[in-house]
């Protein structure tokens, strides 16, 4: 039984040392054939730690990025390819046109970034710490620095982690400290531009009611009741992404021949939260909204993403988006 024992050892400490041969293996053809790569098309560039190359710097004005504790988030522009020129993601309406994937209905332009462990890869990290505001910086970032870890040497990275390699375009514009706050700021602007209004207004922080038609009746609904609405949900560009009006949908482009275009149930609760459209629960912002509303009264409604999507990206939603709904309650049709 003991040397039964001892072989399974042995077998099993063979298989790792194995395994962590292949992996060295292989770790070391994907350094060599990355390094082979930037010589060949940026023998020029200078490595940085640990371990990523900065080809192109534009330096900027503004303030340092620095360490990430210091800014949660960076609002920036910026393309994300392969080595092969395959682009990954980018905000710039004109490559878009360019490649020929152009959709009026998404949104392009600055971005929020999350900045820091966690939140960005650690090539990406090293890429900003150094920009100032305002600047412009193209860096080759090896796979191996494509993580959330953290390690102390380059040679720490590429015995860890297994990626895919990038070049990374960035133009930062800001950095930004409170991100909700950000928000706050772009809606009140938003407010005052189109409805006269201040962020001052709001019913809780970052929501904002504007009723736009009286009601008949000043009582709230009762629990549990049912009543019909017409919406309209649009990003602060103007974008509509939602409606229940078929000639909104076709004028913003968001016409599906498979949806039923007509006022929509909402059972009404006491608890605004368990608000539900058609059966099914509401993102917390529209749910608010709905709770303020009195029978056939009209509003808008303006508030931040805590309230809507956060960073969950929706189609023709990106991550932090505030977001805007007009809403009538009506008869059903």
């Amino acid at each position: 039984m003991k040397k039964t024992l001892f072989w399974i050892v042995v077998a099993a400490l063979c298989c790792i040392s194995c395994a962590k041969t292949e992996q060295e293996k292989k770790n070391k053809a994907e350094q060599s054939y990355f390094e082979a790569w930037i010589r060949v098309n940026y023998p020029d560039a200078k490595k940085t730690f640990p371990g990523l190359y900065i080809v192109d710097d534009q330096p900027g004005s503004g303030e340092l990025v620095g360490d990430p504790k210091d800014s949660t988030f960076l609002e920036a522009d910026f393309t994300i390819s392969t080595l092969d020129g395959q682009y990954v993601t980018y905000t710039y309406e004109e490559l878009a046109k360019q490649l020929g994937v152009y959709d009026k209905k998404v949104y392009y332009g600055p971005k929020l970034m999350g900045f820091g462990e966690g939140a960005t890869y650690a090539g990406a990290e090293y890429t900003f710490n150094t920009m100032r505001v305002g600047g412009r910086r193209k860096a080759v970032i090896p796979g191996w620095l494509i993580t959330m870890n953290r390690y102390d040497s380059e040679q720490g990275y590429i015995d860890n982690i297994t990626g895919t390699n990038y070049i990374y375009d960035v133009t930062i514009h800001s950095k930004v400290e409170n991100e909700t706050k950000w928000e706050v700021d772009s809606i009140g602007r938003y407010l005052q531009r189109n409805f006269g209004r201040s962020v001052s207004d709001s019913l809780k922080y970052g929501f904002y009611y504007i009723q736009t038609k009286a009601p008949r009746d000043t009582a709230r609904y009762k629990n549990d009741s049912t009543f019909y609405i017409n919406y309209i949900g649009r990003r602060l560009d103007g974008q509509v992404f939602d409606t229940t009006i078929k000639d909104t949908a076709r004028m913003y482009g968001i016409f599906s021949p498979d949806k039923k275009y007509e006022p929509v149930s909402i059972k009404y609760n006491d608890v605004y939260s368990s608000i539900t459209l058609s059966g099914s629960s509401v993102i917390d912002g529209f749910a608010y909204a709905l709770y303020q509303m009195r029978p056939y009264e009209s509003c808008t409604a303006v508030f931040i993403s805590a309230l809507g999507y956060s960073t969950s990206s929706q189609t023709y939603i990106p991550e932090y988006s505030p977001l805007r709904f007009d809403i009538s309650i009506v008869d059903k049709e």
